[in-house]
């Protein structure tokens, strides 16, 4: 936990729960790619930097997820550097309750922003302004997020954030949190073409066949994409109503903070399959039902 492991001359990573990219901008400086969870696991970085004689000289945000930005705070203040971010992405962590408030749909309830949704907020400046070294390519990744990115390094290794799940997460999870599930298959058929090349997904491990996760996380969304349909085809349902369905038969264990983050994925799914022509909506007795639709 919290091994520095070295990739190429100049690019490393963290190996935690969600992986935080490092390239060597010199001898002593290093650009993050992501900062982590929280202040505590930015400060167990920190250390580890130390220790190799190294130092953060600026944050880059694939995305404003709680697990890629938390640790931005404690970094900004401890190693006096800045923190940069994609357009919207920027703002949502800045102002980190517009991103709770987006998800959970409403006012966030204190249940829900306990881990995962409770990023403290941090100034940070738009990406065009980030001095990055020659050689950097950003990828425009959107789908798990509106404006999520990912970071080629000069030397060739592409950190992809959360386009992909691992295999094992998709067998246990099921139902990923995704933001647009068109935007996402777009971005999934996309990532195919690095394939052969390095790309570290956050939350799996490094791999050069990056086309096999591309598949299966399509195969997942899919596969979700057919069952609403199949439930749907019975009855008219809620939101709610589908969800829990769903629930049943994948026979998820969830709690508070998972309901959320699944009702907000249903509802990605059915928005999708609406714009799509295979889904309608009717509202009876104050209540909004989903229903196949006519095409």
């Amino acid at each position: 936990m919290f091994e520095l492991i070295k990739i190429t001359d100049k690019t490393y990573y963290f190996d935690i729960p969600t992986k935080i990219g490092v390239y060597k901008l010199d001898d002593k400086k290093v650009m993050l790619i992501d900062s982590g969870l929280n202040a505590k696991t930015a400060d167990r970085v920190l250390k580890v930097l130390e220790d190799n004689g190294l130092e953060v000289a600026f944050i880059v945000n694939t995305h404003s997820h709680t697990d890629h930005a938390g640790g931005n705070r404690y970094l900004c203040e401890t190693a006096k550097c800045k923190a940069y971010a994609p357009e919207v992405e920027d703002v949502l962590i800045e102002y980190s309750d517009v991103e709770a408030t987006l998800v959970y749909g409403g006012f966030p309830c204190r249940d829900f922003r306990k881990k995962f949704m409770n990023t403290e907020s941090c100034k940070t400046y738009p990406l065009s302004e980030a001095p990055l070294p020659e050689g950097t390519e950003i990828l425009r990744l959107p789908g798990h997020t509106a404006h999520m990115i990912g970071v080629k390094t000069p030397d060739d290794v592409y950190f992809i954030a959360d386009v992909v799940n691992g295999k094992n997460a998709i067998d246990k999870a099921k139902i990923c949190y995704v933001y647009d599930i068109t935007t996402q298959l777009e971005t999934l058929e996309k990532l195919k073409e690095l394939d052969g090349k390095l790309c570290v997904p956050a939350h799996t491990d490094p791999t050069e066949n990056i086309a096999y996760l591309a598949k299966i996380n399509i195969e997942n969304l899919l596969e979700i994409r057919q069952r609403i349909l199949n439930t749907l085809k019975e009855k008219p349902m809620t939101t709610e109503e589908l969800t829990a369905s769903l629930c049943r038969q994948y026979g998820l264990k969830v709690d508070f903070m998972i309901l959320v983050m699944i009702t907000s994925a249903i509802r990605s799914h059915l928005v999708s399959l609406r714009h799509s022509g295979k889904l309608d909506w009717f509202i009876e007795d104050y209540m909004h039902y989903w229903k196949i639709g006519e095409e």
